[in-house]
């Protein structure tokens, strides 16, 4: 068992399956919708922050430490 960035391949102390998925998730955001665009957006001296709030609000990673009786995801 190799441990890289802080986990080891199954999941070790760090990350449980729930949060390796939520990870994944973020990573795959940031691939997809950020990454690509950071240039144009460092040009433009602006990015857009009101659609990038609603891709992650859909994805479900806005609130995500705070219980859901106070309207957050858990954790």
């Amino acid at each position: 068992m190799t441990a890289k960035y802080g986990r080891s391949d199954s999941h070790g102390l760090y990350f449980n399956e729930e949060k390796e998925m939520l990870r994944r998730t973020v990573a795959d955001f940031v691939s997809k919708e950020i990454n690509p665009n950071m240039d144009k957006w460092e040009e433009e001296g602006q990015a857009p922050l009101n659609e990038l709030f609603k891709k992650m609000g859909d994805l479900g990673l806005l609130g995500v430490r705070y219980d859901p009786k106070w309207g957050g995801a858990g954790s």
